[in-house]
């Protein structure tokens, strides 16, 4: 057993499975079981614990469902604590930096390049540009706890943000756009879907080309409701999970 995995089970108290599902989490979210880490074999947990191989399958089920682990099969299978995954609330204003700072990762930026281009017919719409209009085009490596999480492009107009793009981009771009032009985005609409990593995308991001990524789409809009932003970011989609919250009753 390892030595960060302490597990005991009340037979009194709720289903058994649910138990250890519980205990395994909270240790992988504390940190006691660190990314990459193996979990012991089905048959030894139940020997262990003194409960069924069913009992074992169903919790380790259900942290997999949860994104917590990962199960392999073959010679070098087994159950592995997974990479976290990082929790994105579409069309929040408060920039990808603070979100990171929230869960308790550190926030990171890779900046690939920075210039100003003619804006294409699909930018220029965005941003209610004529088409050929100037736009900083920001590219950059998002980082998350210094491992890559998203590849971002974002467009910007010129003529609000002149000389944007020979700043430092390492930060949050959103506080770099209102501390020294004093305008940021106040309203967000985001798009989403799930697209292939391409192979630059692969070899930024560190998978596969053809992986899974959840490509965000976005416009931000100043308290004016002028277009800011038109970004097109594309996250990875075995790091990444989707928050959406509702104030609205269901019917």
């Amino acid at each position: 057993m390892l030595p960060a995995l302490e597990l005991d089970v009340d037979r009194q108290g709720p289903p058994l499975h649910a138990q250890i599902t519980a205990q395994i989490a909270a240790s992988i979210r504390d940190g006691r079981l660190q990314a990459g880490a193996r979990l012991p074999g089905e048959r030894e947990l139940a020997e262990v614990l003194g409960v069924s191989r069913m009992t074992v399958r169903q919790a380790l089920g259900a942290l997999e469902r949860d994104g917590l682990v990962r199960r392999a099969v073959g010679r070098s299978g087994g159950t592995f604590v997974q990479e976290p995954k990082v929790e994105r609330h579409p069309a929040s204003t408060d920039g990808l930096s603070a979100e990171l700072r929230r869960q308790g990762l550190a926030a990171g930026a890779e900046l690939i390049s920075a210039r100003v281009e003619p804006a294409p017919l699909r930018t220029a719409a965005a941003l209610g540009l004529e088409p050929g209009e100037p736009v900083a085009v920001v590219v950059r490596l998002r980082l998350a706890s210094g491992k890559p999480l998203a590849l971002e492009r974002s467009s910007l107009p010129q003529q609000l943000y002149p000389g944007i793009e020979a700043l430092d981009l390492g930060g949050s771009l959103y506080e770099l756009m209102h501390a020294v032009y004093g305008r940021r985005p106040t309203r967000v609409v985001e798009r989403l879907e799930t697209v292939a990593a391409r192979p630059a995308d692969a070899r930024a991001l560190g998978v596969r080309p053809g992986a899974p990524l959840l490509l965000v789409e976005r416009v931000g809009y100043g308290a004016d409701g002028t277009p800011l932003e038109f970004a097109r970011d594309r996250f990875r989609g075995d790091r990444t999970r989707i928050v959406i919250e509702s104030t609205e009753a269901l019917g």
